[in-house]
């Protein structure tokens, strides 16, 4: 019987596992070491871990967290999840195990646009987070991949890095007027025809290919990604989510069902930086670790 169940072992859960260590809590941490970010080459943005790659990065995250007694790791796949009482079991490939608690830290599924070629570039000349890697597209000709809900926000953002964009809608609604007026007036470059094949070589995209016929030299491509948490072991648990999917949540990170919490990019239902997700896994584990105080007293 675990205090904890910690479900992946990114920066929330290794966080989260080195607080309940700290909280003399035992805590079991299950990962399949196939994190999101592999295709990362560098992370940046963490303060004294800035260009770490992420496989280095869980290395030493690791280490901290098994260094605690009471905190384990199980290399292995959760299958499900299920609450009886007042207890959780969770099912794994090679077994079960029981615990007061489970934390969701298992990141988000991430689903990549259909366009051909594109995972040869994404995480090293294709990105989808400016504050990530941003500063490595500096001042290069950059494609920005919008639609309408962000076509106001991310060219304006991306500017900051470069003044030669390409705003890409890749057949999902029309440019308006008044943006195509504002982004003539920038010099930005726009087209709205569906976006069919990315070209280049050794990770460097070098031009951009549309349904039209039309191509265009770019040197990166800031593309839109879609992620969700619709993880299958939790088909067993009758979670409560939002209107876009997402798992809803008070600010510890607790869900609908008691015991059941979450943390970083499951928390926020967004793809984000490994500080904010290490940040939020220890101010989760914090407050979970506090409910178990609390009980036991």
């Amino acid at each position: 019987m675990y205090d904890a169940i910690i479900i992946g072992g990114g920066p929330a859960g290794l966080s989260a596992a080195l607080n309940f260590g700290r909280g003399l809590k035992t805590a079991l941490v299950i990962d399949a070491g196939e994190p999101r970010n592999r295709v990362t080459e560098e992370s940046h943005g963490y303060l004294t871990q800035d260009g770490v790659s992420p496989a280095e990065f869980r290395k030493a995250a690791e280490k901290d967290a098994l260094s605690y007694d009471g905190v384990s790791l199980e290399r292995d796949w959760a299958t499900n999840i299920e609450k009886t009482n007042e207890y959780f079991t969770v099912t794994t490939s090679k077994g079960q195990y029981t615990s007061r608690q489970v934390l969701l830290a298992a990141g988000v599924r991430e689903h990549s646009p259909e366009i051909k070629n594109f995972e040869q570039f994404y995480g090293t000349s294709v990105f989808y987070c400016p504050w990530c890697d941003g500063y490595e597209l500096r001042n290069r000709r950059l494609a920005v991949m919008v639609d309408e809900n962000f076509i106001n926000h991310m060219p304006m953002l991306i500017s900051n890095w470069s003044s030669e964009l390409l705003i890409c809608m890749n057949g999902t609604g029309e440019i308006s007027n008044e943006n195509k007026e504002l982004f003539e007036k920038k010099g930005f470059k726009y087209e709205e025809s569906v976006i069919t094949e990315l070209n280049g070589a050794d990770g460097e995209v070098e031009s951009i290919t549309f349904e039209d016929g039309t191509t265009e030299n770019i040197e990166g491509m800031i593309a839109m990604m879609e992620w969700d948490t619709h993880f299958d072991f939790l088909e067993g648990l009758d979670i409560k989510r939002g209107e876009k999917g997402e798992i809803e949540t008070d600010q510890f990170g607790a869900t609908s069902v008691p015991g059941l919490f979450t943390a970083g990019e499951t928390k926020t239902n967004f793809a984000g930086q490994l500080i904010n997700a290490a940040a939020n896994g220890a101010d989760v584990a914090k407050f979970m670790i506090m409910q178990l105080v609390q009980k036991d007293y």
